[in-house]
């Protein structure tokens, strides 16, 4: 007996991570699923194979990870976890890989680590310079230049698709110069994930991608810079949240499209960028807006830094005392190996640094360092909302 499928109907009920608040329970319809995976696999092109390192209880594991590479054919490996991965994708060998910026971080600082502990530090930085002047005049050999490096991937790896938190620019950019691109994508859950991708042979410096096929997006209520609200319509927009009618309707607007909570900009060829997240934005006493992520990018990159968050610090004089407060989260073991003693004198000489080219309103005026790493969820994203603000 057939049994009739309705693509409209409720196919999987998601619940979000919550890192800003109380996670609520995402609504999603196998047309929304498939159309948003088709959409995606229109802007992009992956290997035979590749290891699974995401949880699929998100979104970003189960529809990009997990259903895009039964659609497209690819082999799929299912990781048995953050413990086994490296050895994993050593034996394994992927052409390609899915992953949160967390683990192209933990696999850069490995890099230099190893590199450093050699000493062919400079030969290395050389080499790099060598293999992006090669490369952006037309001659690959980024391969066999960092032969090494490739072997600790299996050999194969050459595409990593990046997604679920802010990725640096100088992340990719390292990783490009050794023959690893990196495609960094948005979506978030209520969209089915995916919402934008660079492309295998067509990237844009700073920006999240093109915006898939399948879907709409706008900038609601944008500012003189053209930033504003990222808002989506589409098949693979959310029937709303679970048990939660308020919530949806709060969610949408007027005209059908959902409101994403997150900030940013397109440009005059429909690239996206990210600015930020509407409920981390930072308004200050004076009027004036500041996106953590902004700053955040500026320090994440720094060595012996794991992780940087950035908040208003709360006074209880009143608002009018907060301060803009920079908690680091620092590789003190690798930083000791270099001479490092003082981990907040080492860190504040580089806030002294950037408040001093910063714009008054985006100086960092207070700096933490923490020995235990940030609250996250199980997609390795902080839990912004579980940080002691409090700063007296």
């Amino acid at each position: 007996e057939e049994v009739g499928i309705d693509p409209e109907a409720l196919a999987e009920l998601v619940f979000t991570s919550g890192t800003t608040g109380r996670g609520k329970g995402v609504e999603l319809s196998q047309k929304a699923l498939l159309t948003d995976i088709y959409g995606g696999l229109q802007l992009i092109e992956v290997s035979e194979k590749t290891v699974g390192t995401l949880p699929p209880h998100h979104t970003f594991g189960s529809t990009v990870n997990l259903i895009g590479h039964l659609l497209w054919g690819a082999e799929f490996y299912i990781s048995s976890g953050i413990r086994f991965i490296a050895e994993e994708i050593r034996s394994q060998k992927p052409g390609h890989l899915v992953l949160v910026p967390l683990y192209l971080e933990s696999f850069w600082q490995k890099i230099v680590s190893s590199v450093k502990a050699k000493g062919k530090e400079k030969a290395f930085g050389a080499l790099m310079k060598v293999s992006r002047a090669l490369y952006r005049s037309g001659i690959d050999v980024r391969r066999k230049l960092f032969s090494q490096v490739h072997s600790v991937f299996g050999g194969n790896l050459s595409l990593v698709i990046c997604g679920g938190a802010p990725l640096r620019q100088s992340l990719i950019d390292s990783f490009e110069a050794i023959g690893i691109d990196i495609l960094n994508g948005y979506g978030i859950t209520e969209c089915a994930p995916l919402i934008s991708v660079n492309r295998n042979r067509c990237r844009k410096t700073g920006s999240v991608g093109r915006v898939i096929p399948t879907c709409e997006v706008k900038i609601a209520s944008p500012n003189e810079a053209g930033e504003g609200e990222i808002i989506v319509r589409g098949p693979n927009v959310m029937l709303g949240y679970y048990k939660d009618e308020a919530a949806t309707a709060e969610a949408f607007d007027a005209d059908g499209f959902f409101h994403t909570g997150d900030c940013g900009r397109i440009d005059g060829e429909g690239w996206l960028y990210i600015t930020g997240r509407q409920k981390n934005l930072i308004i200050l006493s004076n009027g004036k807006n500041v996106y953590p992520e902004e700053i955040e990018q500026s320090f994440a990159g720094l060595g012996g830094v794991i992780d940087a968050v950035v908040y208003e610090g709360e006074s209880r004089r009143g608002p009018q005392h907060n301060a803009i407060v920079l908690e680091l989260h620092a590789d003190a073991e690798s930083l000791a190996r270099e001479g490092v003693t003082d981990l907040y004198e080492h860190f504040y000489a580089r806030v002294t640094e950037y408040n001093r080219t910063a714009v008054p309103y985006k100086k960092i005026g207070i700096l933490r360092i923490r020995e235990q790493p940030f609250p996250k969820n199980t997609l390795r994203k902080i839990v912004r909302y579980k940080i002691d603000r409090t700063i007296d």
